[in-house]
């Protein structure tokens, strides 16, 4: 997933050409559409072909790239309708799989979402915004994960990726930041629907998240 990745004590090569032109991506430095060459990249940090290479098919592999034979690398745009296509899919499919298994949510698994928003949002603080956007995902993730459904799990995933680094630069561009101050009230509220078994209120809110995605701080 096209996230800010774990910092370990020793990255590889491979791994600071990622996060610098992902954060390049991020900032609209590098604009949808515009080329990238590994030649470029290897004359501006003075490495060898081999990790910036990697870098790029790492970017190729999360679709923020899309490799195009001796040409270079060209930054893969993502429309402000295919956004609120892909928005519209998360209604029907997140909102549609709470209606469904709604009587088959057990107060564990209600537990366990509580426990997973507790340790990511006990406090209000500013982290970077791709951060922010993984642990959203992995709240919206655990809750359809009830289902029980392996094909409409990947299905989010999937869409949750695309729409990750669109979110980040909706914020950059509104902002000018790349950091994000949130409490994660929809997901509380939500919760809160959810052990008071308030069906309907529980899905509009489910609802009201998903499609106020460039609401900031979301």
């Amino acid at each position: 997933m096209v996230m800010t990745r774990v910092k370990y004590a020793q990255n590889t090569l491979k791994d600071v050409y990622y996060d610098i032109i992902l954060q390049r991506i991020v900032r609209d430095e590098y604009k949808s559409g515009d080329i990238i060459t590994e030649k470029s990249l290897v004359d501006e940090f003075n490495v060898s072909k081999s990790p910036i290479r990697e870098a790029l098919i790492a970017l190729c592999s999360e679709n923020l790239l899309k490799s195009i034979p001796r040409f270079g690398y060209e930054v893969v745009p993502i429309s402000d309708t295919t956004i609120n296509e892909m928005l519209d899919y998360r209604v029907v499919l997140e909102c549609g799989y709470l209606d469904k298994n709604w009587d088959a949510i057990t107060d564990e698994q209600l537990g366990q979402l509580q426990k997973l928003l507790y340790k990511d949002y006990s406090k209000p603080e500013q982290r970077e915004a791709l951060e922010h956007w993984k642990k959203n995902c992995g709240f919206h993730l655990m809750l359809l994960s009830f289902s029980k459904n392996a094909f409409a799990y990947e299905q989010l995933s999937v869409v949750l990726r695309a729409l990750g680094i669109a979110y980040v630069r909706s914020y950059w561009k509104m902002l000018h930041l790349t950091k994000v101050k949130s409490t994660a009230n929809y997901h509380k509220q939500l919760i809160d629907c959810l052990l008071k078994r308030q069906k309907e209120a529980a899905i509009e809110c489910l609802r009201t998240d998903i499609v106020e995605f460039f609401t900031p701080g979301n």
